[in-house]
């Protein structure tokens, strides 16, 4: 995607779009561990997600993304969360700004408001290709709430829908943990480590510096049980 995304912007270097959603790509490669270098992958992220904010203000589409790059590149939740709104307010029916909007949320401690807008998510786009990316930030919002079964029932659907999807991994593995399943936990996190054999718990944090602390350490906790390493 990014090789094609280059291409786009070698034939018109001021396409606001192609720029957001490299940025976005950046971002999801951070966060899955496919990153070889990861400063350098946040730095040109970050780049192309300004540049675009620049050239694209007033296009809903290139907001979300934008803020989905500040957010996982920047560390800057309350930035992204500003972003997303701005995005619903150009496109108040995009159900992938609502869910980025609800994932904001629910990182900042705001499980309820989280909840909120995921669901609406959900109905707005039942079939959504990323009903994956909507399904974990609901498991999410129930780990901050500590309603684990419905947070694994979340993670599970997720995982249906895109089983290499590390974060529902993580969060499928830390509920089942926290509910005592530890048997289905050890299973489902050397699933995740398959994926990305080199994660512990500190890197993890690294990635997730703008998150409320008290979310940090609930979803720790699951994974510390889980088996994760420090």
């Amino acid at each position: 995607a990014l090789r094609y995304l280059k291409d786009a912007l070698a034939i018109d270097p001021s396409y606001a779009p192609a720029m957001a959603l490299a940025a976005y790509c950046y971002a999801g490669g951070s966060i899955q561990g496919w990153s070889s270098d990861v400063k350098v992958d946040a730095r040109e992220g970050l780049r192309l997600a300004l540049r675009a904010l620049e050239l694209g203000k007033d296009d809903g589409n290139v907001l979300w993304m934008a803020a989905y790059a500040m957010r996982r590149l920047g560390q800057d939740v309350q930035r992204a969360r500003e972003l997303a709104y701005r995005s619903l307010a150009l496109n108040p029916n995009s159900a992938i700004a609502m869910a980025v909007a609800g994932w904001m949320e629910a990182e900042l401690g705001n499980s309820g408001k989280a909840l909120e807008l995921l669901r609406r998510a959900q109905r707005l786009s039942p079939r959504d290709p990323r009903g994956w990316f909507i399904a974990s930030g609901m498991a999410l919002a129930h780990v901050v709430d500590g309603h684990f079964e419905e947070a694994a029932t979340c993670a599970q659907i997720a995982v249906d829908q895109n089983p290499r999807s590390t974060i529902a991994l993580r969060f499928l593995a830390g509920s089942f943990a926290r509910l005592g399943h530890k048997e289905k936990a050890t299973v489902t996190l050397r699933k995740m480590l398959e994926i990305e054999p080199h994660l512990t718990l500190e890197k993890l944090r690294t990635r997730l510096l703008g998150i409320d602390e008290l979310v940090w350490s609930k979803v720790a906790e699951g994974l510390r049980l889980a088996g994760l390493p420090e």
